[in-house]
C-alpha cells in the first residue's frame, strides 16, 4: 500500500499538468477564435475602405476624362470663333481697301472737276482781261 501512496502525488501532479494544458489549450483556442474574428473584420473593413477608395477614384477618374473632353471641345469651338472672327476682320480689311480705293478715286475726280472748272473759269477771266485790254465792252 506504500507504494500506491507513493505514486498519488505523482497522479496527482499528472492530473493537475493535464488540466493546466488543457486549460492552457482551451485559452489559446479561444484567444485565437478571438484573434481569426478581429481579423476578419479588419479585413471587412479593409476591404470596404479600398471599394471606397476605388469608388471614389473611379468617380475621379471618369469626372477628370469628362472635364477634359470638355475643354477639348470648348477649345475646339473657341478656335472656330477665332478662325472666323480673323476671317471677318481680313473681309473687312479688304473692303476698307476697297472703299478706301474708290473714296480716293472719287476725291481724285472731284479735284479734276474742280481743276478743270478753275481752269476754265481762269479762261474767262483771262479772255475778260484780255477784252479789257483791247479795249472791248
Amino acid at each position: 500500500m506504500l507504494k500506491y501512496i507513493a505514486s498519488v502525488p505523482l497522479i496527482l501532479t499528472l492530473i493537475a499538468s493535464l488540466y493546466g494544458g488543457f486549460t492552457y489549450t482551451n485559452k489559446l483556442t479561444t484567444q485565437i477564435d478571438s484573434s481569426t474574428k478581429e481579423i476578419m473584420l479588419l479585413r471587412q473593413d479593409i476591404e470596404n475602405i479600398h471599394n471606397i477608395y476605388s469608388d471614389k477614384t473611379n468617380r475621379n477618374s471618369k469626372n477628370y476624362t469628362e472635364a477634359r473632353e470638355e475643354l477639348v471641345r470648348t477649345m475646339s469651338n473657341l478656335e472656330t470663333w477665332i478662325g472666323r472672327i480673323e476671317a471677318k476682320g481680313q473681309a473687312m480689311e479688304k473692303l476698307m481697301y476697297e472703299t478706301g480705293s474708290q473714296a480716293e478715286l472719287h476725291a481724285l475726280e472731284e479735284i479734276v472737276r474742280t481743276n478743270s472748272d478753275s481752269i476754265r473759269q481762269f479762261k474767262y477771266d483771262m479772255k475778260d482781261l484780255e477784252r479789257q485790254l483791247s479795249g472791248g465792252y
